[in-house]
């Protein structure tokens, strides 16, 4: 038994597109060829990879295990591709950056524009996330490398990180808003609290926090993932925002933000470089990296 590349291919592309149509424009190969080349394959293991209905194509348990795989080879060997190119001279590639909203506000602009001085041709795609389908994008090999905040460090061994930036959260409200006079734990406890961690390290803590004063856990605990709508409720409603401190100065230009200095803060966000563990990189994503670690020095030092 022996797996063909081309089968593998044609896997990923129909589990990418939900159907064998997609899957064959997306090969530019004929849907009969791409429909033999799922059933060779799950001759050849004895295994059923895709269910078949009225809504699409899905695929089986065992289908799933697979696809983990065979990204990660179809993955590499595109990377394989685009690193003889460029060993051949070739300008051109491919880097797949993952990245959280603190990166976006921190080091990656600057490393960006220090990258495509240097390899203005190369193509370049930024993929927001969550923390969870960051990990398994590396996994997958579907990201050459992440760059993501995190509350709590990554615990997945599969995957290597290096601590870039440690930068204190904080605590803020409308400056002309009625929460702006608050000045203890239990004037908030009737507030309405939203953050954009997408894990539970935020709710968690305020949980926390709460407890330890001997006072009532907030009730109205919300989660905004979107920046810009983050924003627009900080600036429209009374509510209390967690901001990270940079985060929080570069909103404030203005002064319409009230920081909430009597809230005794413990925890950091960590913003980290996340690897596949044994990830072989292109050039290109190489010398992003160099990028992002020489940016690291000026967010390392306090905004003036």
């Amino acid at each position: 038994m022996a797996i063909r590349l081309h089968q593998l291919r044609a896997l990923v592309a129909v589990a990418d597109h939900g159907s064998v149509i997609g899957a064959s424009r997306a090969l530019f190969v004929s849907q009969p060829a791409v429909t033999k080349a799922i059933r060779e394959l799950e001759t050849d293991l004895g295994i059923t990879l895709l269910g078949r209905s009225v809504s699409g194509v899905t695929l089986t348990p065992s289908g799933e295990s697979l696809l983990q795989r065979a990204r990660l080879i179809v993955g590499e060997l595109e990377r394989a591709e685009q690193q003889m190119a460029t060993e051949r001279g070739a300008l051109e590639g491919k880097v797949t950056v993952g990245v959280s909203p603190l990166a976006a506000l921190t080091l990656l602009p600057h490393a960006y524009a220090r990258f495509r001085q240097h390899m203005p041709e190369v193509n370049v795609e930024f993929l927001e996330q969550s923390a969870s389908r960051l990990v398994e994008g590396l996994r997958q090999g579907s990201l050459d490398f992440a760059l993501a905040a995190s509350y709590e460090g990554v615990s997945d061994a599969s995957i290597e990180t290096t601590e870039m930036l440690t930068i204190p959260i904080a605590f803020a409200v409308r400056k002309n808003g009625k929460l702006a006079s608050a000045t203890s734990l239990a004037d908030l406890c009737d507030a309405e609290w939203i953050h954009s961690d997408t894990t539970n390290a935020y709710p968690h803590f305020i949980d926390t926090l709460f407890s330890e004063h001997g006072l009532p856990v907030p009730r109205r605990i919300t989660r905004c993932t979107s920046q810009s709508l983050l924003y627009s409720l900080a600036i429209s409603i009374d509510t209390v925002m967690l901001w990270t401190s940079h985060t929080l100065e570069l909103v404030n230009t203005t002064g319409q933000f009230h920081q909430l200095d009597f809230i005794d803060i413990s925890k950091h966000v960590k913003l980290q470089l996340m690897l596949r563990e044994g990830a072989i990189l292109t050039r290109p994503a190489e010398f992003f990296i160099r990028c992002i670690e020489n940016t690291n020095e000026i967010f390392s030092l306090p905004l003036k």
